[in-house]
């Protein structure tokens, strides 16, 4: 899949706070139903200790971009920093 087999309003979602509903929540990762032609995830590591997700809840997050690898769009939660920005601070860079 690619960014061209998205539709147009799926592509300018990206950057934008989208809600949804949790289909799954796994060891890596929570899979929310979009509304969209594919799921997002929440990869677990936006997921904190005392983060209780579960089955049906609603959730809101930013919709980062979709992985082609995956054939999901990845979210990301209010308040959380995008994942190679931690990753850029975990390493000193």
């Amino acid at each position: 899949m690619t960014n061209g087999q998205l539709s147009e309003y799926e592509q300018a979602l990206v950057g934008e706070m989208v809600d949804g509903e949790i289909e799954a929540v796994f060891r890596w990762g929570i899979i929310v139903d979009l509304g969209l032609s594919r799921a997002g995830l929440i990869d677990a590591l936006y997921i904190d200790a005392g983060d209780n997700y579960q089955v049906g809840d609603q959730v809101s997050g930013y919709l980062d971009y979709f992985d082609e690898q995956k054939d999901k769009f990845i979210l990301r939660p209010p308040n959380q920093i995008p994942l190679a920005e931690r990753l850029r601070r975990a390493t000193g860079q």
